[in-house]
């Protein structure tokens, strides 16, 4: 320290951290049940009106031990994985709502048959996503149905979602 010739000095403050609150649990929280299949489904399966009886039911997250930031409610280990839910959004105005999304690997999410979010990829633990503006907009007070579809091609697998309304300091 003694050798440093710049003196630099005045640094920004670290950022203060986003305040989150949690909508809508995701298993990192409370698990949930969903409707899901590992068979390829219908062309409207992330429709209101889709009849998912014949669906499998099971408890968040879906995936395999092992994989990074996972929390196995139900194990999923085949290619893809369909899932649906019917979530409750408050009367309140959240205005940076967002997705709480762990996904491993390519994923889309659906609100009320409208794609909310498409993911490439993997992360490897839960994090907030912006919803696409026609995703938002699609959200109402009240029941919502949440559709999302996850292909997994190598290596450890996961899939949860919630939502959490992000406030920035």
């Amino acid at each position: 320290a003694n050798r440093d010739k710049t003196k630099a000095a005045n640094w920004a403050p670290i950022p203060e951290m986003p305040k989150v609150t949690v909508i809508v649990p995701a298993a990192d929280t409370r698990p949930a049940v969903w409707d899901y299949t590992t068979a390829k489904p219908a062309g409207d399966w992330m429709n209101l009106n889709f009849n998912d009886s014949s669906w499998k039911r099971g408890e968040s997250g879906f995936g395999t031990e092992g994989t990074p930031g996972s929390i196995i409610g139900t194990t999923w280990r085949t290619d893809d994985i369909w899932l649906r839910r019917e979530v409750i959004s408050p009367a309140e105005n959240y205005d940076d709502l967002e997705a709480w999304f762990h996904h491993d690997e390519d994923a889309q999410v659906y609100i009320n048959g409208v794609l909310a979010i498409k993911a490439a990829g993997f992360i490897s633990s839960y994090d907030a996503f912006p919803l696409t503006p026609a995703g938002k907009a699609a959200l109402k007070p009240g029941k919502n149905l949440v559709a999302i579809h996850c292909h997994q091609t190598n290596g450890g697998q996961y899939v949860d979602f919630g939502l959490v309304d992000v406030q920035n300091n």
